[in-house]
């Protein structure tokens, strides 16, 4: 097993100039037609497509939401006060309505961000990644911020341990293993509703988007464009032999869906730094339980 490498500075993450004054607004692509408003509104670093889009609150739960309600990670009990306060409807055409979840799942992003560490700076970091590295600004298809968001909703699950989130660099690895191994098995669960995969249908390159996403983990500096004088004097590699391998268990056995199993990958990483004896323990069992598969194999 790896021991812990050295950490990032949040100040060592430096990005570009903004290309547009921050909190311009441009509402010239508003379309009477659509199902929705558009409203496009500069952040400083790019440009945010809002969809303003009429709503109707229901306070009636969802009895596929109940499970969710016993999840860790969260601040104990804001889980259950959110989810009670029902879904809502949106247009779905001109003449129907659906279901929607996103104002839930915003709502836990803002307990999240209630508790210490760095969650939302994780995600601020990959989604800044994924614009300008994974997506070459923009200009192609690829994840979005919903899909991260999602990621990071489940990060919080199955690391829900404070000294998990102390540290910004194994924070980010964090979601960066949640996310490789979604990728690797083209499944993304819905937070709320784990039967629907957010990845299907989705018309992406699964493929490219992971060699992306691995090739940053591999060696995140250059797009982070963090100083040469927070790199230390040799970089660990930061990828073991067998990561895709192991990345694809959770596709033929889900019980792999588990903090233990993501252990492993976060030590494979380097980033794992950890004292709590079960979970090492865990760990380890996990381990020894893929090395057999492995000899079994070849």
């Amino acid at each position: 097993m790896h021991a812990g490498v050295r950490g990032w500075d949040a100040a060592a993450c430096r990005w570009g100039p903004a290309e547009r004054a921050a909190g311009s607004l441009n509402v010239a692509s508003l379309r009477e037609e659509q199902l929705h408003l558009s409203l496009l509104v500069s952040s400083g670093w790019r440009t945010i497509n809002f969809h303003v889009v009429p709503v109707v609150r229901r306070k009636l739960g969802v009895p596929a939401l109940e499970g969710a309600q016993q999840m860790p990670g969260f601040p104990e009990g804001s889980l259950r006060r959110i989810l009670s306060q029902g879904v809502d409807l949106v247009p779905a055409s001109t003449q129907l309505w659906r279901t929607s979840t996103d104002y839930l799942l915003t709502r836990l992003l803002g307990e999240l961000g209630s508790l210490q560490g760095h969650r939302l700076d994780s995600l601020s970091i990959l989604d800044r990644v994924n614009h300008e590295s994974w997506r070459d600004g923009g200009r192609t298809d690829g994840l979005t911020f919903g899909h991260l968001k999602t990621v990071l909703l489940w990060a919080s699950v199955l690391f829900p341990a404070p000294e998990d989130w102390a540290e910004l660099q194994g924070a980010v690895y964090r979601l960066l293993v949640v996310l490789l191994c979604c990728l690797a098995t083209r499944k993304l669960p819905h937070f709320l509703h784990p039967q629907r995969n957010l990845l299907q249908g989705s018309g992406l390159d699964l493929r490219a988007i992971y060699e992306r996403v691995e090739g940053f983990a591999s060696q995140p500096e250059a797009a982070l464009r963090i100083h040469a004088t927070h790199l230390g004097r040799s970089p660990p590699p930061r990828i073991g032999s067998g990561l895709k391998a192991l990345l694809q268990l959770p596709a033929s056995d889900p019980t792999y869906w588990a903090t233990a199993y993501f252990d492993v990958l976060l030590d494979k990483f380097q980033v794992l730094n950890i004292q709590d004896e079960d979970r090492i323990s865990a760990m380890q069992s996990i381990f020894q339980k893929t090395r057999t598969l492995g000899s079994e194999e070849s």
